[in-house]
Protein backbone atom coordinates (compact mmCIF):
# COMPACT_ATOMS: atom_id res chain seq x y z
CA UNK A 1 0.00 0.00 0.00
CA UNK A 2 1.49 3.60 -0.93
CA UNK A 3 1.72 5.55 2.15
CA UNK A 4 0.36 9.36 2.05
CA UNK A 5 2.38 11.95 1.76
CA UNK A 6 2.68 14.63 4.79
CA UNK A 7 3.44 18.09 5.00
CA UNK A 8 6.63 18.98 6.72
CA UNK A 9 6.46 20.82 9.71
CA UNK A 10 7.36 24.09 7.80
CA UNK A 11 4.68 23.30 4.96
CA UNK A 12 1.77 22.98 7.93
CA UNK A 13 2.81 26.21 9.39
CA UNK A 14 3.05 27.96 5.80
CA UNK A 15 -0.25 26.91 5.45
CA UNK A 16 -1.74 27.52 8.61
CA UNK A 17 -0.18 31.38 8.25
CA UNK A 18 -2.19 31.30 4.67
CA UNK A 19 -5.72 30.35 6.51
CA UNK A 20 -5.10 32.87 8.89
CA UNK A 21 -4.54 35.51 6.39
CA UNK A 22 -7.33 34.59 4.48
CA UNK A 23 -9.31 34.70 7.69
CA UNK A 24 -8.10 38.28 8.58
CA UNK A 25 -8.57 39.55 4.94
CA UNK A 26 -12.09 38.72 5.38
CA UNK A 27 -12.13 40.04 9.22
CA UNK A 28 -11.07 43.74 8.04
CA UNK A 29 -12.96 44.26 4.56
CA UNK A 30 -16.22 42.88 7.22
CA UNK A 31 -14.58 45.94 9.32
CA UNK A 32 -13.65 48.39 6.94
CA UNK A 33 -17.04 48.26 5.33
CA UNK A 34 -18.66 48.48 9.01
CA UNK A 35 -16.51 51.38 9.53
CA UNK A 36 -17.07 53.16 6.35
CA UNK A 37 -20.71 52.94 6.11
CA UNK A 38 -21.11 55.95 8.39
CA UNK A 39 -18.89 58.47 6.52
CA UNK A 40 -21.21 60.65 4.71
CA UNK A 41 -19.17 63.38 3.74
CA UNK A 42 -15.63 64.44 1.62
CA UNK A 43 -14.42 62.19 -1.10
CA UNK A 44 -14.95 58.99 0.96
CA UNK A 45 -18.61 59.96 1.11
CA UNK A 46 -19.71 58.41 -2.14
CA UNK A 47 -20.07 54.75 -3.32
CA UNK A 48 -17.42 54.79 -5.78
CA UNK A 49 -15.21 56.08 -2.94
CA UNK A 50 -16.20 53.66 -0.55
CA UNK A 51 -15.75 50.68 -2.93
CA UNK A 52 -12.23 52.52 -4.57
CA UNK A 53 -10.82 52.62 -1.17
CA UNK A 54 -12.40 48.57 -0.57
CA UNK A 55 -10.53 47.84 -3.85
CA UNK A 56 -6.73 49.34 -3.20
CA UNK A 57 -6.91 47.60 0.34
CA UNK A 58 -7.85 44.53 -1.24
CA UNK A 59 -5.25 44.92 -3.44
CA UNK A 60 -2.61 45.28 -0.93
CA UNK A 61 -4.19 42.31 0.95
CA UNK A 62 -4.71 40.22 -2.22
CA UNK A 63 -0.32 40.39 -2.82
CA UNK A 64 -0.09 39.56 0.50
CA UNK A 65 -2.28 36.76 -0.09
CA UNK A 66 -0.60 35.53 -3.34
CA UNK A 67 2.93 35.24 -1.80
CA UNK A 68 1.62 33.38 1.29
CA UNK A 69 -0.77 31.01 -1.50
CA UNK A 70 2.92 30.28 -3.29
CA UNK A 71 4.44 29.21 -0.05
CA UNK A 72 2.28 26.99 0.96
CA UNK A 73 1.87 25.34 -2.70
CA UNK A 74 5.56 25.62 -2.95
CA UNK A 75 5.97 23.26 0.62
CA UNK A 76 3.05 21.03 -0.12
CA UNK A 77 3.03 17.53 0.43
CA UNK A 78 4.85 15.70 -2.16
Amino acid sequence: MDAKPTRTPGGKLALWLFYGFCLYTVWAVLRYFWVVSDVTGGDMGSLGGKLLGALMGLLVLGSVAALLGCLAWYTRAR
